[in-house]
């Protein structure tokens, strides 16, 4: 046998020993041509809400009326009114800028071989659509959360201050081992809970964590040839569910926030008086389902991306990249709302 050939290592810095890290130390990095960026988060529940954009103010006020009572009437009686018709408002509130930012330093930029600009500025939109839905994810379980409503006096005869109308509603399903026709139950309990307080079934949604999006499907109610048909439902092979008790279906990761504290900068929105935040505990929350009234949005300054000059580029050799809005969130009708939560997990 031969004796053993010494190499000379063209990748080694000095014949630093053999590794695979010494042995390649000199060797080019070659651009694969693709940058890994995160993966876009699935942002949708902006799309879900009533939305509304003022030009000026501070704030916008939204209208809340009860409702009157017929009665008959006794020939030759005189007809009176009812009088004053319970009402109140809801005030959502303009917050302060929400922003998302990067400096780019020019020397970094001009030795880097990939372009950067069109990554950050998707990225700082990103942010802020998941801020977005994230408020909106909370202010739904809010509104399910709403034990009394606001219209509590002058109320007509014939209908009673228990009324469900502007109150939410929460089901728990209180099992640490939930199946698939467990939560497929619960959608329909949401779904006469919304028509026993005459919420329009037309714009319902149910959005769900990944984990019980998955599990709806998995449940022979659900995504069953034989009850629904053509399977224009779902299927098992897609991993898709449509429809549900008359719910549109959606997955979101924005569900899951844990004990999530209000939106720095937030000036929530004034219901029954009081001032409310966003500020809500999303541990046990697994689905939200409600109605396209359930959420009120007011734009004042919508999503704006925008770059520094030259002044600044001068001033600190870099370029400042900003995305930011100006907008309120609040319950607008909690009668809209369901939350299921499973505190038995």
């Amino acid at each position: 046998m031969a004796d053993a050939v010494t190499l000379s290592r063209l990748g080694q810095i000095n014949a630093t020993g053999a590794s695979w890290a010494n042995d390649n130390a000199l060797f080019l990095k070659v651009f694969s041509g693709e940058v890994l960026t995160a993966f876009k988060r699935n942002c949708i529940f902006g799309d879900t809400t009533l939305k509304r954009s003022i030009s000026s103010g501070r704030s916008a006020q939204f209208p809340v009326t009860g409702r009157f009572t017929a009665t008959s009437v006794t020939p030759g009686d005189f007809i009176d009114g009812q009088g004053s018709m319970a009402q109140n408002e809801v005030v959502i509130r303009i917050d302060d800028y929400l922003t998302a930012a990067a400096d780019i330093f020019s020397l970094d930029e001009a030795k880097t071989h990939f372009d950067q600009r069109s990554i950050y500025s998707t990225e700082l939109g990103e942010a802020l659509a998941r801020a977005y839905d994230k408020r909106i994810a909370r202010l739904v379980a809010i509104g399910a959360r709403t034990s009394t409503g606001d219209l509590t006096a002058n109320l007509p005869a014939g209908l009673s201050p228990d009324d469900p109308f502007r109150t939410g509603t929460q089901i728990d399903l209180d099992n640490a081992a939930a199946t698939a026709n467990d939560y497929v139950a619960a959608v329909f309990t949401a779904a006469q809970a919304l028509d026993e307080k005459d919420v329009s079934s037309d714009n319902r949604v149910l959005i769900c964590t990944p984990e019980i999006f998955y599990t709806l499907i998995q449940s022979d109610r659900a995504v069953n040839f034989d009850w629904n048909q053509q399977g224009t439902n779902g299927s098992y092979k897609e991993g898709q569910i449509v429809k549900l008790a008359g719910f549109s279906i959606y997955s979101s990761n924005n569900i899951a926030q844990g004990n999530a504290a209000a939106d720095a900068g937030e000036q929530g929105f004034v219901f029954n008086g009081a001032q409310v935040t966003s500020a809500a505990d999303m541990t046990n929350t697994g689905m939200l389902a409600f109605q396209r009234n359930a959420i009120g949005v007011v734009t004042l300054k919508d999503i704006q991306m925008s770059m520094s000059g030259n002044d600044y580029e001068v001033m600190y050799n870099s370029t400042k990249m900003k995305a930011q809005y100006a907008c309120g969130f609040g319950v607008l009708r909690p009668e809209c709302c369901v939350e299921v939560v499973n505190t038995g997990t």
